[in-house]
């Protein structure tokens, strides 16, 4: 049984077909179905059916799939603690943004790994919280910044900050909404989020509990885009309170005073990885980072 073999396996597994777990490992579908034939020799069973949907693991796949992950895992473990025993920290951690990246400091986090950490390699990948909790589970990001909570027991999520939000909508419509409460937020129109992104859960819930719901117009999961729909008039949404107080300063929106709201930031990783040399530098990183930044905030 090689780690080549798992890795395969693993892929396989999650991408439920044969071309996408080549595509996806940068190899030929013969190389990778040579790799699931060893492995399942070796172990005498066989891990995967062939159905119309796709490769389907079987029972025995669904067993070992986790034993496979966790193989994995230790193997990577041991290869960056032999290199940290050895004085030498290296390699390419790919780390997901959720949101405005100013905002999450993260040309800091590159400096700061750059100065310390000259042998690591940083790749920074945009996505949603909900793309970085299943591309780090995955192992296809080694970790990332989180809005929102998380009960799964495969990662680790270190809760940075308590980021407060502001519903906002145009700026010309800054007399209605100074006089409207929460039945007449609801009914306007509202450019909002998929249920996918925590803040859906978030504010709904709040509308939720006084039998309330919001008036969709538009969904989009790109802050971006969520932002320039405020702005041109299209209707009402969420947005980070230091951002919104900004643009209401320019006179681009209008804040809507009525409700107090706020969601964690955090950084996750794989709980399988609390050791990991590699993981632990970055973890160090971005909480002094975040430290520093809550030590300026109270000074300030």
């Amino acid at each position: 049984m090689e780690l080549h073999q798992l890795r395969s396996f693993i892929a396989i597994a999650e991408e439920k077909n044969l071309t996408r777990a080549s595509e996806r490992l940068f190899l030929s579908q013969s190389a990778v179905s040579a790799h699931l034939k060893g492995l399942e020799d070796a172990l005498g069973v066989t891990l995967f059916s062939r159905t119309a949907k796709g490769m389907q693991l079987t029972p025995e796949g669904m067993t070992l799939l986790e034993r496979a992950r966790s193989l994995l895992d230790s193997a990577n473990a041991m290869l960056q603690e032999a290199k940290s025993l050895s004085g030498e920290l290296r390699g390419t951690l790919k780390i997901g943004f959720n949101t405005d990246p100013n905002f999450l400091r993260v040309a800091d986090l590159s400096t700061r790994m750059r100065q310390a950490y000259p042998d690591i390699e940083l790749r920074l990948v945009q996505a949603m919280t909900t793309e970085v909790l299943d591309s780090v589970q995955r192992g296809e990001m080694d970790g990332g910044f989180t809005f929102g909570s998380t009960a799964n027991p495969a990662l680790t999520v270190l809760e940075l900050a308590s980021v407060p939000l502001h519903i906002v909508g145009p700026a010309k419509w800054k007399s209605v909404l100074d006089s409207a409460d929460m039945r007449a937020l609801a009914g306007m129109p509202w450019v909002w989020v998929p249920p996918s992104c925590p803040f859906h859960n978030l504010l709904d819930g709040r509308f939720a509990e006084q039998g309330l719901t919001l008036k969709r117009v538009v969904e989009t999961d790109h802050e971006d885009i969520l932002r320039a729909l405020v702005i041109a008039g299209e209707g009402v949404s969420i947005l980070r309170k230091a951002e919104a107080e900004e643009l209401e300063r320019l006179g681009r929106v209008a804040i809507w005073q009525g409700m107090e709201i706020a969601i964690p930031l955090g950084f996750v990783h794989k709980a399988s990885r609390d050791e990991d040399p590699l993981i632990r530098a970055t973890v160090q990183t971005v909480l002094g980072i975040w430290r520093a930044a809550a030590f300026d905030s109270e000074d300030n």
